[in-house]
């Protein structure tokens, strides 16, 4: 998987990356392997609720390990670890064995339990309840805790909370400076 390989670039040796595990799935780990290009040094991540999957997983582990800064706004929560059977007819059938975890062990798929429709609205409900311009209107699940080797406070409940927010505002204007 491309995510692995690319925080393989920034984690040292035997560094976790990220782990998967499903009900009917055994953990398995994905570690940092020799000399990544870039080690050392300052490294920053953007992120927003646009962000899913494999931009996830390299969040997770850069912040998990502290290795770098994530800023921004919470990530959209996709972390699922699916199987394709292709079936007789041409056709395949997808099938979700497991999800992918930090590895301080945040879960970074967002719970799916007010439904699908929900789900694919909760980045919408975000912004309609002033996530996406404030701040203090970040909702965190205080009882989804986690350390990093650091000491530092990292929060689950699906997606990754970055270390600096950014408003949607802010997040914009840095876009047209850039571009």
């Amino acid at each position: 998987m491309q995510a692995i390989k690319l925080a393989d670039e920034f984690l040292p040796d035997k560094k976790l990356i990220v782990y998967t595990e499903g009900q009917r799935h055994p953990r398995e780990n994905a570690y940092a392997t020799e000399k990544g290009m870039f080690e050392n040094g300052a490294l920053a991540i953007l992120i927003d609720e646009g962000s899913a999957s494999a931009s996830e997983i390299l969040a997770g582990a850069i912040q998990d390990n502290d290795r770098g800064t994530i800023i921004g706004r919470r990530s959209f929560g996709k972390g699922l670890v699916q199987e394709q059977l292709d079936l007789s007819d041409g056709s395949a059938v997808r099938l979700t064995i497991a999800r992918y975890h930090t590895p301080t062990g945040r879960c970074i798929q967002k719970p799916y339990k007010d439904g699908l429709e929900q789900y694919y609205n909760e980045s919408y409900q975000r912004y309609l309840d002033g996530e996406m311009t404030n701040a203090d209107s970040v909702k965190l699940d205080k009882s989804l805790k986690y350390k990093t080797p650091k000491g530092k406070t990292v929060y689950g409940g699906g997606g990754i909370m970055p270390d600096v927010y950014v408003s949607l505002e802010k997040m914009t204007a840095i876009r047209i400076i850039v571009h």
